[in-house]
């Protein structure tokens, strides 16, 4: 289908443009404008998932220290294996964690919320949530939904959702 005169696409990150799903191809074939927002759904996806089971080693520095609090070196969030589900002040803990580490490090997305999605029962280990937030992209911002599942014995997060384009 040919694209409209008016259809813009959407630029795609660095990354998803340097990989290449069939090598074999020697030419691209342009995206659609519905084909470059489910790419760039997918890859906040990927990306999101990929910053939520990454583990920081370090202590959050001074506040003093500004630059520092707002760079790769907090990438990830902290060891989860002692937050205990039953606990309303960790899992708010968590939630805050969430939000500022997607904050900081998942720049395509505003107005970020995060959302516990049942309430937790003291005999399972994971926490489900929901992150809802506004995907910056052009002309109009739209809003997106990941469904999350946090294992808190082993830290794994799994990110699903984000709805097609």
């Amino acid at each position: 289908m040919a694209r409209g005169a008016g259809e813009t696409t959407i630029t795609i990150s660095v990354l998803d443009r340097l990989i290449d799903a069939e090598p074999d191809n020697r030419l691209e074939n342009p995206l659609s404008r519905a084909q470059s927002v489910r790419l760039l759904k997918n890859s906040v996806r990927r990306d999101l998932e990929w910053l939520l089971n990454t583990r920081r080693i370090a202590d959050v520095p001074d506040e003093g220290l500004k630059e520092v609090n707002r760079s790769a070196y907090l990438y990830g969030l902290p060891d989860l294996s002692a937050i205990s589900v039953g606990s309303s002040s960790d899992r708010n803990r968590l939630v805050r964690q969430l939000v500022t580490a997607i904050n900081l490090f998942e720049p395509r997305l505003a107005n970020v919320r995060v959302i516990l999605v049942e309430a937790p029962d003291s005999g399972k280990k994971d926490m489900r949530m929901r992150i809802e937030a506004m995907l910056r992209m052009d002309p109009v911002p739209e809003p997106i939904t990941f469904d999350t599942v946090i294992e808190l014995k082993s830290g794994n997060c799994q990110v699903s959702g984000g709805g097609d384009a």
